[in-house]
């Protein structure tokens, strides 16, 4: 029989260390707050960011963040990883047409998540320059670039995101 309280092993965000900084001519993120969260059940804290450097390597696959082309977008989520749990990761979501996802034929989806990360917050960027944009390389001010409202959140929703700046 399970008991709707037996619940082992979660991982959750346990505080709003509210991420910020996400404008102007940088690449660095902050946050805001004491952050704690939960990682396999056990309780875990980080430290407050200031101007903290922005990854450039997607904590799912270990590579490089997939350029956003013209027309492109998608979700990224930020969160504590384990392995270096004083620094924001992040793992980004499929890119897809923005577009599609304007006229609700497409979703931005949310990415593997390792079991090793924590998600804190996620924020959803599009792209309608000539050339690329690069999660980490590229400013957060670039005028081609729509980043959504920053969602901090203690579990991620358990839908995909139906809105260009969900």
């Amino acid at each position: 029989m399970s008991d709707l309280f037996d619940l082992r092993g979660g991982t959750m965000n346990l505080a709003t260390a509210a991420l910020t900084g996400l404008s102007g001519g940088a690449t660095t993120v902050s946050t805001t707050g004491t952050p704690a969260y939960m990682l396999a059940g056990e309780i875990k804290a980080s430290t407050n960011q200031s101007s903290g450097a922005t990854p450039v390597l997607d904590i799912s696959t270990g590579e490089a963040f997939v350029p956003l082309a013209t027309g492109k977008g998608c979700v990224f989520v930020f969160g504590w990883d384990s392995s270096a749990p004083t620094v924001f990761s992040v793992a980004q979501g499929p890119v897809v047409n923005t577009a599609d996802v304007t006229n609700k034929s497409a979703v931005y989806d949310w990415p593997s998540i390792p079991s090793t990360f924590c998600p804190v917050a996620y924020v959803t960027i599009s792209y309608v320059g000539s050339g690329t944009w690069i999660f980490g390389t590229s400013n957060w001010n670039a005028t081609t670039t729509t980043i959504g409202t920053v969602k901090n959140v203690a579990l991620l929703p358990t839908q995909p995101l139906t809105a260009a700046s969900a």
